[in-house]
Parts: C-alpha cells; structure tokens; sequence
C-alpha cells in the first residue's frame, strides 16, 4: 500500500487512481468533521465534495512539508467554517433539558452516523441532543472536540490544522468538554 506522500505524488503526475485512494481513505473523517458541524447528512455531503474539489484543484501547492491529513483537515475547517457562515442565521438551541447517563463516548455516538442505534445501546434521542449541543458550542471549541474526541487526532496535529499551540489546543478541549456536560446535562 502507499504511502499518502507518494499517493499524492502520483496525483500531481495526472494518476487519478491515486487521488481517488486519497479520496477513499479519507472521505469519512472529513464527512465526519462536516457532520459534527452543520448535523444535515446533505450539507456535509456538499462540504464534503467541496473539500476534496479544493485539494484536487490545489494539489500542486501541497508543499509535502507536513503531513497531507494535516493539510486535508486544515481545508476541512475552512470549508466547514465557510459553510457555517453561509447559514449562521439558522443556529439550532435545547429548548428542553435531557439529561445523558449512559456511558458512552462522542466517538461512539457520532463517528458513524450509519451506525446500528440498537447494537450501540444509544437511542436515536441521545444522539439528537449530543448533536445538537455540539452546534451549541462555539465554532472553535467544536472543531477541537470533533477532531479529538470523535477523529482521534493527536494534539500537535490539531495545533498544527488550527494554527494555534498545543497547550491553547489542551485549554480549549478542556473548555470545550466542560460547556459540552453543562449543556447535555451530565
């Protein structure tokens, strides 16, 4: 199997092949990443093909000094945060307070959205309320939650996609988990 350098390489060279392997070993965290934002299956299939339009037709300034996921992710969030804009007139918010004791993760909840709700014992009602109070975090704190607790991304590579340290990384997960039990309630 190669590498995500040499897949690229071979890109830049016209092999689609090689593109659409990228495409198919990342196409879900970047939905994932696009879902944890906008929660509509269909936006997150537009932002989706929007990212992957962006890095076909800027390909050629990938500089291959970080790593290409780095890279991808980082056109993952601005495409996310232009989508956002686009729609910040509709923000959803809890009308009503649901408390969550199961002991379930975000990843478990989220990262697949086509998941089997009754083989993961977690009801299609505590998905809707964790989803929705993601949109109630702000925008920054979001993005860190989705690339650390739902993609597993370590936190030198979400400094390095955010533009921010990795300590100002730590702060806000910390902060971000927080808000996050106050609005669910747990």
């Amino acid at each position: 199997m190669l590498s995500d350098i040499q897949l690229v390489k071979l890109a830049k060279e016209g092999h689609l092949n090689a593109f659409e392997s990228l495409i198919t070993k990342y196409k879900d965290k970047v939905f994932n990443i696009a879902f944890s934002f906008t929660s509509n299956y269909s936006e997150s299939d537009d932002i989706t093909q929007n990212v992957f339009l962006k890095v076909y037709s800027n390909l050629d300034s990938f500089e291959e000094k970080s790593a290409f996921s780095t890279w991808l992710y980082r056109i993952s969030v601005n495409e996310c945060y232009n989508g956002l804009k686009k729609r910040k007139k509709n923000t959803v918010s809890l009308e009503t307070e649901v408390k969550n004791k199961d002991d379930i993760s975000l990843k478990d909840v989220l990262a697949d959205p086509n998941a089997n709700v009754e083989q993961n014992s977690i009801s299609a009602e505590t998905q809707s309320m964790i989803r929705k109070a993601l949109l109630e975090l702000p925008e920054k704190y979001r993005m860190i939650v989705t690339l650390r607790d739902i993609e597993d991304i370590s936190y030198e590579e979400i400094a390095q996609i955010m533009k921010i340290s990795d300590a100002k990384v730590k702060v806000w997960l910390f902060r971000a988990r927080n808000k996050l039990k106050s609005i669910i309630k747990i």
